[in-house]
């Protein structure tokens, strides 16, 4: 009788797992975005700085080969924006209808350019395209402001940094000596110093 209820219990038991395995699976769903490059690839591309494009270098490209798309916010690019720029704000990149025209734009080869208020504010959207597998793309490396109530578009001199990043990286990578371990001095004994008893001070009558 015991052995009976035992058996029960391990059957019930065994259908519940199998359901629960059975909802998972039917549940699942595959992951809307995938990145398909890896953090050392986006690394590397971001240390040799070739997507960058100056205000010079975007005008001499003929206009069928790129799309232009100002990442600001609706209300700024509604006071002012670049000839032929389309907006999309940087809030709206994994939705629908971009993720379509993204990807009408990679299977016609076009170039996508992304401009903002200046390079560091779409260096984000840069990334994250990259990462999603939009190769070519590209910033373009002006500042926009308003100067009396009129929308500028001027160049913007990236700094260059004092030290070669890339240069140190390999050098770190390629060194495979023994570090040897630096000795520690021990450190001083303070000795305390016995208190001078206070004299009492001496009275009579």
């Amino acid at each position: 009788m015991k052995e009976l209820e035992r058996t029960k219990r391990v059957s019930i038991s065994a259908v519940l797992f199998l359901l629960v395995i059975l909802i998972g699976f039917l549940t699942f769903k595959k992951p809307k975005y995938v990145f398909e490059k890896d953090t050392v690839t986006t690394l590397q591309k971001i240390i040799e700085k070739d997507y960058f494009l100056s205000l010079d270098d975007f005008k001499s490209i003929d206009p069928a080969l790129y799309v232009l798309i100002d990442i600001r916010s609706n209300f700024e690019y509604a006071k002012g924006h670049i000839k032929d720029a389309i907006n999309i704000s940087a809030h709206q990149i994994f939705s629908d209808n971009t993720t379509k025209l993204l990807n009408s734009l990679k299977n016609e080869d076009k170039t996508i350019i992304v401009y903002g208020e200046n390079p560091d504010e779409a260096d984000s959207v840069w990334m994250l395209l990259y990462q999603l597998g939009y190769e070519n793309v590209k910033i373009l490396s002006v500042e926009t402001k308003y100067i009396d109530s009129e929308f500028q578009v001027k160049n913007y001199d990236l700094e260059k940094p004092s030290v070669n990043y890339a240069q140190v990286m390999a050098k770190a990578q390629s060194f495979s000596g023994n570090v040897s371990e630096t000795k520690k001095s021990a450190p001083k004994k303070v000795l305390p110093r016995p208190k001078k008893k206070k004299r009492v001070a001496e009275g009579g009558c």
